[in-house]
């Protein structure tokens, strides 16, 4: 990759659990892609297409997005000088827009783009898109999950939207020698295109009707599931469909007891990983990963989802004493 185009994005850290794990009976380790220069993996997308720009002499891009691409792409294109133009569906979060037009992108909102396959289907014949999610770089995170876990990988738990991220984290896992962990693919319920499709013997992605609220996993047709959906039958792993409840409990578990702060699709690998435990589809003391796929910055309205009843409290100086430093269980 062009050293130039590289904002520090990749290797990043991994760390395990110190609660959830541990109650769970499971090693869990969590892959902070959040940690990427713009909050999310698609920053290795992004990182490597520039160079490609930059020597084709190209001066502007456009891109369609659920919001972390573009939100990547844009921050990257502020950093080469290239005009952006992103084209989002309506119901994007509010706060993945902002970071795109702070990096000085122009974003448009189509309506009825990502929710309605048709209108999808017309947007994409006329846009050319820059966001193909199958590409080599997101292999390389197999590469480095071998590389900094202190020990046998059982168990991959990877979010899907459009479906690929899971694809590119399986092949390269199927690239390199020797054992390779089981990578299981996590979806909200209210979107399953690769779940029902697994679960059903499908061959086929047929489009759903969207009703999960995990804004980065609503992906209701097929971009890269029929894809992924082959790769899944190809390897040892299966399909997990979690609830949006499951998801913002594990959100809200990860900001409490282990510090991380992911957006909702961000925690939906440690919701996925969870259920499979329920179901007995791990043992006991078991080597896991759960990809944290973005920072929680993205999203700051589920921050209420996690706050719940632990507000702020007014007081006066005379109030202050031991008694308000004692732990609330």
């Amino acid at each position: 990759m062009n050293k130039l185009a590289s904002m520090g994005e990749g290797h990043t850290p991994v760390v395990e659990s110190l609660s959830i794990g541990p109650r769970a009976g499971v090693r869990i380790f969590f892959k902070l892609e959040m940690c990427n220069p713009s909050g999310s993996y698609k920053d290795r997308f992004t990182a490597a297409l520039l160079p490609d720009f930059r020597e084709r002499g190209l001066g502007s891009c456009i891109a369609t997005s659920s919001g972390n691409t573009g939100a990547a792409l844009a921050a990257y294109s502020a950093r080469y000088q290239i005009a952006c133009s992103i084209f989002v569906n309506e119901f994007a979060p509010a706060a993945k827009l902002q970071q795109m037009q702070a990096h000085g992108a122009r974003v448009f909102r189509v309506r009825g783009f990502i929710t309605s396959p048709e209108v999808t289907a017309r947007v994409y014949e006329r846009l050319r898109t820059i966001s193909d999610e199958s590409g080599i770089p997101a292999e390389k995170i197999a590469n480095e999950l071998v590389e900094q876990c202190p020990g046998e990988i059982e168990h991959v738990f990877v979010p899907v939207g459009g479906g690929g991220l899971f694809t590119a984290v399986s092949r390269g896992f199927r690239a390199l020698e020797g054992r390779r962990p089981r990578v299981h693919a996590v979806q909200p319920e209210g979107c399953p295109t690769v779940v029902s499709a697994y679960v059903e013997g499908r061959h086929e992605i047929l489009p759903v009707t969207s009703t999960t609220r995990i804004s980065g996993l609503a992906v209701p047709f097929d971009i890269d599931a029929s894809t992924a959906l082959k790769e899944l039958r190809c390897g040892d792993g299966t399909a997990i469909g979690v609830s949006d409840a499951e998801v913002y409990a594990a959100q809200k578990l990860m900001m409490r007891t282990e510090g991380i702060w992911a957006e909702p699709a961000g925690a939906a690998a440690l919701a996925g990983c969870l259920r499979a435990k329920r179901q007995g589809l791990l043992g006991s003391d078991e080597l896991v990963v759960c990809l944290v796929t973005g920072h929680g910055f993205k999203d700051p309205e589920s921050l209420a989802e996690a706050v719940g009843e632990n507000g702020s409290t007014l007081i006066d100086e005379s109030e202050i004493g031991p008694q308000l430093l004692e732990a609330r269980v």
